[in-house]
């Protein structure tokens, strides 16, 4: 008789992985009118496009947004910026579809973070915001980061932060709606990307204090 493990074993991690960009690409349609927009997603966006304008100017800085999502910071940067060259990145067909359609200015890529080995291309500027906790493999995914960032590059980095009981205690019905993620202290962080970066700035957003605290930070390359 014909042995069907080798099939189950393959339905199992496609499944898996179907199951995972499912969600997203649920949320994507519907990603603008999420109640954490008011109080996280949209003051990172603000803190970042704040930070971007204290960049000293230069011609076509190329900017990653990596976990692009349906595309809401490259709009928001395509407005007020007009030097940006942005490519945006997510492993969700219908995130990327929605930021077409925002953005048919920018280059966009599918492509799993862990995927992030595949590029050629380096940046000024590697935005990452909200999408950390939910890396596989997070420091093969920093070593990357730093491989793509120009030597006088930066790196902004914001993720919810569970730095208290009280923070992970939220954070563990958030992934009810996402899926499994993992989400650093300040501690866990820095140790994280130790290696690679060292911590120019760290900023706080914390709009309510119901919220869990938002963690944005900028980063730059260790000094060897």
């Amino acid at each position: 008789m014909k042995s069907t493990l080798p099939v189950c074993r393959t339905i199992k991690l496609e499944t898996g992985e179907f199951m995972k960009s499912s969600i997203w690409n649920f949320w994507a349609d519907k990603y603008d009118r999420l109640w954490v927009q008011k109080y996280s997603l949209r003051p990172t966006r603000n803190y970042i496009l704040k930070a971007l304008s204290e960049i000293k100017a230069i011609d076509n800085i190329k900017v990653l947004d990596l976990g692009c999502g349906p595309g809401q910071l490259i709009n928001e940067m395509s407005k007020k910026f007009s030097n940006l060259e942005i490519t945006g990145i997510d492993f969700s067909e219908k995130m990327l579809e929605v930021s077409k359609s925002k953005n048919p200015q920018a280059r966009h890529i599918k492509l799993d973070a862990d995927e992030l080995y595949k590029l050629k291309d380096t940046f000024n500027v590697i935005i990452c915001t909200h999408s950390l906790p939910y890396y596989k493999e997070p420091e093969r995914v920093m070593k990357e980061i730093c491989r793509l960032l120009k030597d006088d590059g930066r790196v902004f980095m914001g993720f919810a932060s569970g730095d208290s009981f009280y923070d992970k205690f939220i954070l563990s019905f958030v992934k009810l709606t996402t899926g499994p993620a993992n989400y650093p202290s300040d501690k866990k962080f820095r140790k994280l990307v130790s290696s690679y970066f060292q911590v120019e700035k760290l900023n706080i957003i914390k709009e309510k204090s119901f919220m869990p605290r938002i963690a944005v930070y900028t980063l730059n390359k260790a000094v060897s």
